[in-house]
């Protein structure tokens, strides 16, 4: 496997767009509301009497709404900071607005063009939440309609209590957080009795097809699903041979360090048998994969190679040309998605001196399969770098065949028991019902969430501030979650890794089972080994790379994925667009924009229609799938109202 070294990087960063914003600059600039402790009785917040609270809120909103009342409209909204996080619903983009001016100037705008039908309603009862002495709330889920399109929409209010210096000091509720999400589209109705129809037959070198998605993992099927069940031909691409062999070819110990509850596909569920504590591996996931194809007759076609794509922007219509075991085949669509993963084409090695001088084995982390064939060729020492998940699964794999491993640590790493990602209050609350815990952890503006992970990650670990004591003496440079730097989030969707779940691989080195050179880059290769930035050498029979991908960003793979090699895929007479200028108007991906967004994902590109990017991580497949998919069947209705992506300024006072 050819790796992606740092000096043949080639950037396309000149044309970044959105902007990539800082995710912990957020958070330190929209710190959680600290209230006044005692502010709220909690005796008093009992029965029905939150949902009271919830209805006349949302009374006053919907009047202000109707009546075209900024003022009356701010007002709802809690002035020190207030937020509405839109997928969709009203601005048919994904959006987060902050402020009560931005906020009421932007929900009137686009409440006018989408047309709400009888206001914003309770649905369901509202629960008062203490979340800690400083920040109480109520959460209630809401409903309500539109008609342009005609639509079913969801979301929730997060309220929060304010006193009222005007009325003698007493209480009311303002509008902490609202967050609004199309649910379904009139046209039709999510369908599951559509799942099990016949696939199609593809046996012919050309066909046509409403989507043509480029990959068949997690990501791609999960959205082929939600496209069959909304009435959408699709049909994937999957250069492998079998689908799910996007797991069943990674490296023999991997495990998933999450419950298997937030895994989930839509539709289906993994066997009780592989639900928590059991760590889901990678024949569980690649077993899910096939299942989920095989049950719901997915459209695929495997070990596709592609080798041209060409958009015509005047028919919008896609051609692509791939190459098959059965011959060539060419499809003909009126969408395009790109689902071959973030971070996970192109394997990064740091570019390293003297290369041609080591004798041993030197291998990324993508070519790894286990300890024991290292072992079998007559390996007896291997050095690990990096200091995250792969790099402690390796680890663990190499001591298990009984190898000599020492781990090379570049920086201080971020570690997290897995028993603290498992509690109920964390990811554990997807093991009471999935639904429910997309809705509590995705409806929140990103910065908000992180934070409230930030926190309890941090009353985590007070409770046990020695934890890692012996991992510290032993040298290694670890960060907990009480270092006030530390976000999952952060690492999650900024980073795309660089952590640790700890799941026993750290014992390994704190007890002395496994060696460690801490705090130094390798800069080259020598005969037996490594010279590092100290001036220091350490041999090993093998390395291996734990070092991550190199694209995070889909525009640095998107020309080779579409078939194209060189910048001289351009815009033919034709007008036709080649790979490389489907790739240089494509939106930047991961990260977040200044909204605290994820840039370039599940939503319409700026630059070019009709291209999708779907990826993610598993929670995100679940829920976006739906997102990219209700977007793609208006499209195709005609009924796709135009992204608002303006920013209203809030009325002068």
């Amino acid at each position: 496997m050819a790796s992606f070294r740092a000096d043949n990087h080639s950037s396309l960063s000149q044309d970044e767009y959105p902007p990539k914003a800082d995710l912990r600059a957020m958070m330190a600039e929209k710190p959680l509301p600290a209230l006044a402790p005692g502010l709220v009785d909690q005796a008093s917040m009992v029965g029905d009497e939150p949902t009271k609270q919830a209805k006349d809120v949302l009374s006053r909103f919907n009047t202000a709404l109707a009546d075209n009342d900024v003022e009356a409209l701010e007002n709802c909204f809690f002035a020190d900071q207030a937020y509405w996080k839109d997928q969709l619903a009203l601005t048919y983009y994904l959006r987060t607005f902050a402020t009560p001016g931005v906020v009421a100037a932007a929900l009137l705008e686009t409440s006018a063009q989408r047309k709400i039908i009888g206001g914003i309603e309770v649905d369901d009862a509202a629960q008062f939440i203490p979340a800690m002495p400083t920040l109480q709330f109520i959460d209630c889920a809401i409903v309500f309609r539109t008609g342009s399109p005609g639509a079913t929409c969801t979301g929730k209010v997060v309220l929060l209590p304010v006193k009222n210096a005007e009325k003698g000091g007493t209480v009311e509720w303002k509008i902490w957080v609202l967050s609004t999400i199309l649910e379904s589209l009139d046209v039709q109705q999510e369908d599951k009795t559509l799942l099990p129809a016949p696939r199609r037959q593809l046996d012919a070198s050309e066909f046509t097809t409403d989507v043509f998605i480029i990959g068949g993992g997690n990501a791609a099927v999960a959205l082929a699903a939600r496209l069959k069940a909304l009435g959408v031909d699709s049909i994937m691409a999957e250069r492998n041979a079998h689908p799910g062999d996007n797991w069943a070819n990674r490296y023999d110990c991997m495990k998933f360090h999450i419950p298997t509850s937030f895994c989930h596909l839509p539709y289906m569920y993994y066997d009780d048998e592989l639900q928590t504590p059991h760590l889901l591996t990678r024949e569980d996931l690649a077993g899910q994969v096939r299942r989920y194809v095989e049950t719901f007759n997915l459209n695929i076609i495997n070990s596709a190679k592609i080798y041209s794509t060409r958009y015509n922007p005047s028919s919008k219509q896609w051609q692509v040309r791939f190459q098959t075991p059965a011959g060539p085949r060419t499809a003909f669509s009126k969408h395009v998605v790109l689902a071959t993963g973030i971070g996970s084409q192109e394997p990064y090695i740091p570019a390293m001196a003297d290369s041609e001088s080591y004798k041993g084995i030197s291998i990324h982390s993508a070519e790894y399969q286990n300890g024991r064939q290292l072992k079998d060729r007559g390996v007896k020492n291997v050095m690990v770098i990096g200091s995250a998940n792969t790099a402690f699964d390796v680890l663990e794999d190499c001591h298990a065949a009984g190898l000599q491993t020492t781990m090379v640590v570049r920086s201080p790493t971020y570690i997290v028991p897995v028993e603290y990602v498992c509690d109920k209050l964390s990811l554990g609350a997807y093991d009471m019902g999935v639904e429910a815990a997309d809705r509590l952890f995705l409806t929140l503006p990103s910065y908000v969430d992180s934070q409230l992970a930030k926190g309890l990650m941090a009353f985590f670990a007070s409770q046990e501030p020695n934890r890692y004591e012996a991992l510290a003496k032993s040298g290694f440079p670890v960060l907990d979650s009480l270092h006030p730097d530390m976000s999952l989030m952060h690492n999650l969707i900024e980073r795309a890794g660089g952590h640790y779940v700890d799941v026993g691989g750290t014992n390994l080195i704190a007890e002395g089972n496994a060696g460690l050179k801490a705090g130094v880059e390798p800069v080259a290769y020598t005969e037996t080994g490594l010279r590092f930035s100290d001036g220091s050498t350490a041999d090993a029979d093998a390395i291996i790379w734990c070092t991550g991908f190199a694209d995070r960003d889909v525009r640095e793979t998107a020309a080779r994925i579409l078939g194209g090699n060189s910048k001289d895929q351009i815009e033919d007479e034709q007008g036709m667009l080649g790979p490389y200028d489907i790739a240089t108007r494509l939106d930047a991906t991961w990260g977040v924009d200044e909204e605290g967004e994820v840039r370039g994902l599940w939503k319409r590109q700026s630059r070019l229609d009709n291209i999708w990017i779907m990826g993610g991580y598993t929670q995100q497949h679940r829920w976006h799938s739906r997102t990219l998919a209700l977007q793609i069947k208006a499209s195709l209705e005609g009924i796709l109202p135009s992204a608002y992506r303006g920013t209203p300024a809030p009325r002068t006072r």
